[in-house]
């Protein structure tokens, strides 16, 4: 029984140890926690064969507080000591730093702190520690500013590129590229087509905008940058700005992705149905003139057209500029919307204005307010007898609703089945009568809520009377 006791301890210790590193690339970030803390060093258990050593006078050089066990801590890999311990560094922090470190940090690619002190020729001056070092205009950053001066007085991680008794150079893009090269990799393991992410916008061309997503670049197209026409992206974006993108392509083997800020917010023709109906009115501005007509924006992404027949008010046109004016703000009635097809067709007047139908010996007119009878309710909207033997439908879109209150109870506590209700008459189309409320609806408003809240008799009306006569109706 001890035996295979033995073994079973010795079988968990081989297979813990092999989970273990044995080897870090120099310069190579690690993270740890602190196991121990002594006069010399700081002994960091980061999961390997061995612990990492910090040299306790590193600390104290650069004036960092000494950490305690347990604390975490993140350094880089210098070297493996004579002992077998793994030698490490924290990032080199500009204060006090010696020749020694200098060396270290040149040797092993560890990201060393400097401050731009000053530009001078073909680059700046950076302070690090005692010793200044020179860094080329081409090496200050991934992408470069223009402004040359925004760079001076700030302090930024470098790598040394170069380091012997009379010269010092240091490259910050070296580092970023590393970094980015580390978050590229990361990107390749998660994002996906589809993805919604954010980014930096680095570059704004003629033909589109780039973003840095995080270690690479995608290109938002024209096209993608918004639903409305886009003459210049630089109305829309700026360098700097952190946009949110959603991925359309990926094409790793050229590092090409493609991206959309449109599309984030969704297609807004999704919505066309819900949002716009024919006969209604709305308020647009005018985008384009042609000899055909205008072309107006209800809303970013989705224009309508008025043809040039719809603009003389009878009088021939020869352009649609004889009427109208490019950005002016009109209002124009829907007179057909074609979803599929992405057009909307739009009129100055209402084109239902006036128009008048005989429905079985009942004359109704396009725009009259008349008195119905509540007859059905449904979730989309209620019905209302407006003939003898035909109803319109209320849309529900069309009536008014208080706070996020249950729509289906609401439309049954203000038009209560059986009562009288003042309609307009929205359209007539085939065997379609569309109604819509009239203008003084607050007074009529007010008559149901009276209604609800007391009976002829001046009762308090209760749930049981307000719900007791509603039919269900089998679907």
């Amino acid at each position: 029984m001890t035996g295979n006791t033995d073994q079973n301890i010795e079988a968990l210790v081989n297979s813990s140890f092999e989970n273990f590193k044995s080897y870090f690339e120099p310069g190579e970030k690690v993270q740890g926690i602190v196991s121990a803390v002594t006069r010399k060093a700081i002994f960091v258990d980061i999961n390997a064969k061995s612990e990492g050593v910090i040299d306790c006078t590193e600390l104290a050089r650069q004036g960092i507080p000494e950490p305690k066990p347990g604390d975490s801590i993140e350094a880089y890999f210098l070297r493996t000591g004579s002992g077998g311990e793994f030698c490490l560094s924290i990032e080199l922090k500009a204060a006090n730093i010696d020749d020694r470190a200098l060396a270290d940090a040149y040797a092993s690619k560890i990201p060393i702190e400097g401050r731009v002190e000053a530009e001078r020729k073909g680059g700046y001056e950076i302070q690090i520690g005692s010793h200044q070092a020179f860094c080329p205009y081409s090496q200050i950053d991934l992408y470069a500013s223009q402004d040359k001066t925004i760079y001076i007085g700030q302090r930024y991680s470098f790598l040394i590129s170069e380091y012997n008794e009379s010269n010092l150079v240091v490259s910050r893009r070296s580092y970023l590229e590393a970094e980015h090269e580390k978050l590229r990799n990361q990107l390749k393991e998660t994002l996906r087509e589809g993805d919604d992410i954010e980014g930096t916008v680095r570059r704004v061309m003629d033909f589109g905008v780039f973003v840095d997503i995080g270690g690479i670049q995608g290109l938002v197209p024209m096209s993608e940058i918004a639903w409305s026409r886009v003459n210049d992206a630089n109305e829309l974006v700026r360098v700097g700005e952190k946009v949110t993108v959603k991925v359309l392509k990926i094409q790793w083997e050229s590092e090409r992705i493609s991206l959309s800020l449109k599309q984030v917010g969704g297609d807004p023709w999704g919505r066309v149905q819900d949002n716009y109906h024919e006969t209604k009115q709305y308020h647009g501005t005018v985008r384009k003139l042609m000899e055909f007509g205008a072309f107006v924006e209800l809303e970013p992404g989705i224009d309508g057209l008025i043809h040039i027949s719809k603009l003389g008010a009878g009088k021939r046109l020869s352009h649609a500029a004889e009427v109208l004016k490019e950005d002016e703000e009109i209002n124009v009635y829907i007179e057909s919307i074609d979803a599929e097809r992405r057009r909307i067709s739009l009129s100055l007047e209402n084109p239902q204005q006036g128009r008048t139908m005989d429905i079985e010996g009942a004359a109704l007119t396009v725009g009259e307010v008349i008195e119905g009878t509540v007859e059905d309710i449904k979730q989309f909207g209620i019905f209302i007898k407006v003939t003898a033997s035909r109803s319109g439908l209320l849309h529900i879109s069309e009536i008014p609703f208080t706070g996020n209150a249950n729509k289906l109870r609401e439309m049954h506590k203000k038009f209560p089945i059986g009562e009288k209700t003042k309609v307009v008459i929205n359209s007539i189309r085939e065997d379609k009568i569309s109604l819509s409320l009239p203008e003084s609806l607050g007074e009529n408003e007010s008559e149901y809520r009276e209604f609800l809240a007391n009976k002829e008799s001046g009762e308090l009306v209760s749930l049981g009377d307000l719900f007791g006569d509603l039919k269900v109706k089998k679907k």
